[in-house]
């Protein structure tokens, strides 16, 4: 990291990026198991990571709120958004931050970003098999979040109360495997908790996810991987709840109990799944969310 102006900080290197909030967090540091569905969904199970250059800016204090703008460009590894750019196009992503205290024990934070990228080589069915065709088509995801914190000056130690959602928007030009030409994926989702610290060590909270692809008759073709941003099915969807309680032993070891049931249409069988949690470090590196 360089401080190359007296309000901003350039970073290189591979880094998990500013799209929302939670993405930016790498795993051990969420407050579920894993990333919310949508997220895994539009950008892959690991989310968005990618190699490049970021620059984070303080902008001019806009009455009681700071504000703040993240600039990255990265090449493009993400496999779910960027598997068909063979030419090196570089992605572009913009995060805008706004920050404000609403009382001494409260605070809100919202946000927009927004992901701009390329692909240039498509898997097209031509005369009963599947042919490579070149034309460069954009994609692009904007998304919005928000954060509450309440958190009483004198007791933030034993007691709080957080809510954070996020909302994710994809649209994607591709060439349609089909052989009908230019087409366009729509899929959205979002995400919203809210946790509490329930005594020093112990936190609860519940989750929900929702996510909705796309609907695409030619999503079965073999060999052109539409899923999970579309689907055959025209009103598939996922929904998922999940409650969990966290138990910190102390600052470096915490444990966490959750249950998630999943349903919806189209996509995968309804499931429960019972996760048991450990995560620990070593050393001076503690849980922190960078």
């Amino acid at each position: 990291r360089f401080s190359v102006l007296e309000n901003a900080n350039l970073d290189l290197g591979r880094f998990r990026q500013q799209f929302g909030v939670v993405n930016r967090w790498h795993e051990d540091a969420i407050d579920q198991v894993q990333y919310p569905l949508a997220l895994r969904n539009i950008f892959g199970d690991e989310g968005l990571a990618q190699t490049g250059a970021s620059l984070e800016m303080i902008l001019p204090q806009w009455g009681p709120a700071y504000q703040g703008l993240t600039l990255q460009v990265t090449n493009n590894e993400n496999e779910r958004l960027f598997e068909e750019n063979t030419l090196g196009t570089p992605s572009l992503l913009l995060h805008y931050k706004n920050y404000r205290d609403l009382s001494r024990d409260t605070y809100l934070e919202f946000g927009l970003s927004g992901l701009f990228g390329w692909n240039d080589e498509w898997e097209v069915m031509d005369g009963g098999s599947l042919e490579t065709r070149t034309d460069t088509l954009g994609t692009r995801v904007f998304g919005a979040d928000l954060s509450m914190l309440w958190e009483p000056a004198d007791q933030a130690l034993y007691k709080n109360l957080e809510w954070r959602s996020e909302l994710y928007f994809l649209d994607r030009d591709i060439l349609a495997p089909d052989g009908s030409g230019r087409d366009t994926l729509n899929a959205w989702g979002a995400y919203s908790y809210l946790q509490s610290k329930v005594g020093r060590n112990v936190e609860v909270g519940i989750r929900g996810d929702y996510y909705q692809p796309d609907s695409k008759g030619y999503a079965a073709i073999p060999g052109t991987f539409l899923s999970p941003l579309a689907y055959t099915d025209s009103d598939a969807y996922r929904w998922q709840i999940g409650p969990y309680i966290t138990w910190w032993q102390s600052e470096f070891v915490k444990y966490r109990l959750e249950y998630d049931y999943a349903d919806g249409r189209g996509m995968e069988n309804a499931a429960h799944t019972v996760w048991l949690q450990a995560i620990f470090a070593i050393g001076p590196h503690k849980h922190e969310r960078y």
